[in-house]
């Protein structure tokens, strides 16, 4: 019986694995945090069902998935803080996933904006599913992805027009 949990386990995962990485990388920008945050993210959904027969859950897994990618940005910011004044500022790291403008703009939005938008364009979640990860009610959803992809069209003309010398 645990060998077939085992592989039901192994099925869900290797559906779900690159979901999960996009996400973390969305949210962290960086590839190596979105790695460590995933795993860290896997590690806590599988403690979560420890001793049940779950039936695996997408919108458990994201949420999961999502408040590991927040932890991961909070640390980051923090160690950030810490050392702004030794470690001259790095450069950006390339968009490994697409554009690196939308990758900037999107980085610049306020998190429920990017966390909506990456979860509805990035994961391709229904709206419900994103309301229950974010906690919020579907009409709040809808109002924030509104906000969010008027926010990133400001955000996007703005950086095309610093692109093309204004």
């Amino acid at each position: 019986m645990h060998e077939n949990r085992g592989e039901e386990f192994e099925r869900f995962y290797r559906s779900e694995e690159r979901r999960v990485l996009r996400l973390c990388y969305g949210v962290l920008g960086d590839s190596e945090l979105a790695r460590d945050a995933a795993q860290e993210a896997w590690l806590r959904y599988l403690r979560y069902i420890d001793g049940e027969r779950p039936e695996y859950s997408v919108p458990l897994l994201v949420t999961i998935a999502l408040n590991a990618a927040r932890d991961w940005q909070r640390r980051r910011s923090r160690r950030l803080e810490e050392l702004r004044d030794d470690v001259p500022d790095r450069p950006a790291p390339p968009a490994a996933a697409g554009d690196p403008d939308l990758m900037n703009a999107l980085r610049r939005l306020p998190d429920p904006e990017r966390e909506a938008i990456l979860l509805h364009y990035g994961l391709d979640l229904p709206l419900v599913d994103i309301a229950r990860v974010l906690q919020k009610r579907t009409g709040a959803v809808k109002s924030i992805l509104h906000r969010g992809r008027a926010h990133l069209r400001s955000l996007l003309q703005t950086e095309e027009g610093i692109s093309n010398g204004r």
